[in-house]
């Protein structure tokens, strides 16, 4: 019994993380505790890294960027791993993904879909040679 709901949950995760291109850009305003948010743009690479750019939209300031790798879980949830900042956590949703709180949790409220990041770019990856 235990080896049949591993491996279900197993093809659980393995089919989560089919369901959705792991090689795209995204892109969106995201609140701040600064000014009037921050413009950010997260590129998902389908060798499991991933680069995010973010500035503050009204201040002509430098640009913060960050890389390092991702992991998806079998719910959809996007970790973002790096060695300059705290981990970040998205919900991947179609077209789009959702930032999350420090415990995976969805921003709730009237500022909730403030959170959204939209898919803006697709990778054209090379077709396999035969």
């Amino acid at each position: 019994m235990q080896k049949v709901l591993l491996a279900a949950l197993g093809l659980m995760g393995l089919s989560a993380c089919a369901s959705h291109n792991l090689c795209a850009t995204y892109t969106g305003i995201l609140p701040s505790s600064e000014g009037s948010g921050l413009a950010t743009e997260l590129t998902l690479n389908p060798d499991g890294t991933f680069e995010m750019e973010s500035v503050y939209v009204d201040k002509n300031t430098t640009v913060f960027a960050d890389s390092g790798t991702y992991s998806i879980s079998y719910d959809n949830v996007l970790t973002l791993n790096s060695e300059t900042m705290a981990m970040s956590y998205f919900q991947l949703e179609e077209g789009q993904v959702r930032k999350l709180d420090n415990h995976m949790q969805p921003v709730i409220g009237s500022m909730s879909d403030a959170y959204i990041l939209t898919e803006s770019n697709t990778c054209n990856l090379p077709e396999k040679k035969k």
